[in-house]
């Protein structure tokens, strides 16, 4: 039986480029926990998604300004944890990308997908910013207390 892995947090200044390092640790992660390579893939690509909208949307690219994410494995899932110092979105109101009207708009994609791959997209507001919840359950599982 192995061990269980314990949460990893990392912080850094608002720079698209400290998504490659992320993604380094995010990905070894993912197959720590055995999730398949189609699954692990597609998670990550949600988990890019969610950390550039933190630095564009939620810091405005400010270098000052840092963005942390949490990874928090449980035997059944992983929870993400991308926290930024702006004061979030409401992801219900953001348009359907798939709307004739909003086909041609350069925005608006990233949350749909997330939505499409994750078992859990939240957002949650405090006074020091906001933090995009992502949640991806094991396949062959349930999600606890579901």
């Amino acid at each position: 039986m192995s061990a269980q892995l314990l949460p990893v947090t990392l912080t850094c200044n608002t720079d698209l480029r400290f998504i490659d390092l992320i993604q380094v640790v995010g990905s070894e992660l993912l197959k720590h926990m055995s999730f398949s390579q189609e699954d692990g893939e597609r998670v990550w690509l949600a988990i890019q998604e969610g950390i550039a909208n933190a630095m564009r949307h939620g810091n405005k690219l400010d270098k000052k300004k840092p963005v942390w994410v949490a990874f928090n494995p449980a035997a059944d899932r992983l929870e993400i944890r991308i926290h930024d110092t702006g004061p979030g979105v409401d992801l219900d109101s953001i348009p359907n990308p798939n709307l004739p009207e909003n086909l041609l708009k350069p925005c608006g994609r990233g949350v749909f997908f997330m939505k499409q791959v994750m078992d859990t997209v939240a957002m949650e507001k405090d006074a020091e910013g906001s933090t995009l919840v992502l949640v991806k359950v094991k396949k062959g599982r349930e999600p606890e207390g579901a």
